[in-house]
């Protein structure tokens, strides 16, 4: 039993047995904490331009407000043509934020 508790430690000890438990295992499709490498910079990186894809999309997207706002800009001074203008721009970003808050981007 000594002889089998040695091994274990020697295992649990060295980092390149590590490695490859944590190799053996995602191949088998098991998420093992704590075996996984760090991730790199660009990994993060690569991930939160995946995540910002999708929104960077939605932003021209239309819905009934912008059309509404579409629609009115004719009949409005210029002045307030701009004043709408930043209006949508404000929505826009409204729309936006409950999509970042799911993003790496803000973890600490």
């Amino acid at each position: 039993m000594d002889d089998l508790s040695e091994k274990l430690s020697g295992i649990l000890n060295d980092p390149e047995a590590m490695r490859d438990i944590a190799a053996l295992a995602s191949q088998l499709g098991v998420d093992a904490p704590g075996l996984h490498k760090e991730k790199k910079p660009a990994d993060d990186t690569a991930a939160m331009l995946t995540g910002l894809m999708p929104m960077l999309g939605s932003l021209k997207q239309e819905d009934d407000t912008t059309r509404l706002l579409d629609a009115i800009r004719p009949f409005l001074s210029e002045e307030r043509q701009r004043k709408l203008d930043k209006a949508k721009r404000l929505i826009r970003v409204m729309k936006l934020m409950p999509m970042l808050k799911d993003l790496p981007l803000f973890d600490l």
